[in-house]
């Protein structure tokens, strides 16, 4: 095993080279062609300020690189996540890289595997083994990687429409593009319930409901707005069920900590 030490000085070195790459593509990039502006956009792309979640999720995950250093903290984040926040760091910046670049089909690929590294680690910080004890862990470890999970999701299906429909253009989307895009609208609700469901993974949830919030917004078909719409209230409706279960839960261990992204 590598030393802890190694470890954590890469992770921040990681954090920060993914964090100047979105620095970069908001404010000196082609504009054109950033993620957050024009790029690709299809009859699926949410409206601009859905990208806010990433900001949101860099300021936690600035928060982590920061807080793996206490003292406790080595057991989730050397034996845990290990080697992979690097890898997921410098795959999501070669992802970045590649949309811009207009290289879509490789750029798929690299947020795929992107997709399997915070898959992996998210799958690490379910396990009772490195459960939080305190809501810091869970604000500065769990949390960020649970929006991360959710947000990773949200840009694999970005960089899939990218691919296999057209650009998005003042025309009226042909009946297949809107049926894919129903379909795939289904699949986003349906990963909304399963973080409820599975692992009452609040933030999650919220990632993807505000996403299909966004779709609703951008879309001006009939049949892709509306859907967005009311898959977007019925997320909601499972989040806030989530949050319920979970004061009850509270309420009955008697006001002991629970984790959001924990069972």
């Amino acid at each position: 095993m590598a030393h802890p030490l190694l470890i954590k000085i890469l992770n921040v070195l990681a954090y920060i080279f993914l964090l100047s790459a979105n620095i970069y593509s908001v404010f000196e990039g082609n504009k054109s062609n950033s993620p957050y502006h024009e790029a690709h956009k299809t009859y699926i792309s949410p409206a601009p300020f859905v990208f806010g979640v990433w900001g949101l999720i860099h300021f936690l995950l600035g928060g982590f690189v920061i807080y793996q250093f206490f003292p406790g903290e080595n057991e989730v984040v050397v034996e845990g996540i290990n080697w992979h926040f690097i890898g997921i760091s410098l795959l999501n910046a070669l992802w970045l890289a590649l949309w811009e670049a207009n290289w879509l089909i490789i750029s798929f690929i690299a947020i795929l595997f992107t997709s399997f590294q915070i898959s992996y680690v998210y799958g690490v910080l379910k396990k009772q083994d490195y459960a939080p004890k305190n809501l810091i862990d869970q604000l500065l470890i769990n949390v960020p990687f649970s929006l991360y999970h959710a947000w990773i999701a949200v840009i694999l299906t970005l960089s899939f429409f990218a691919i296999v429909t057209p650009e998005k253009t003042n025309e009226e989307p042909i009946l297949l593009v809107k049926i894919v895009v129903v379909i795939a609208l289904l699949i986003l609700k349906s990963l909304s319930a399963t973080y409820i469901e599975a692992g009452d993974d609040i933030s999650g949830a919220i990632v993807i409901a505000w996403t299909l919030i966004g779709i609703f917004v951008e879309q001006e078909d009939l049949v892709i707005h509306w859907t967005a719409l009311v898959l977007a209230v019925f997320s909601i409706l499972h989040i806030i069920k989530g949050i319920i279960f979970l004061v009850i839960r509270r309420n009955r261990t008697g006001g002991e900590y629970t984790a959001l992204n924990n069972p």
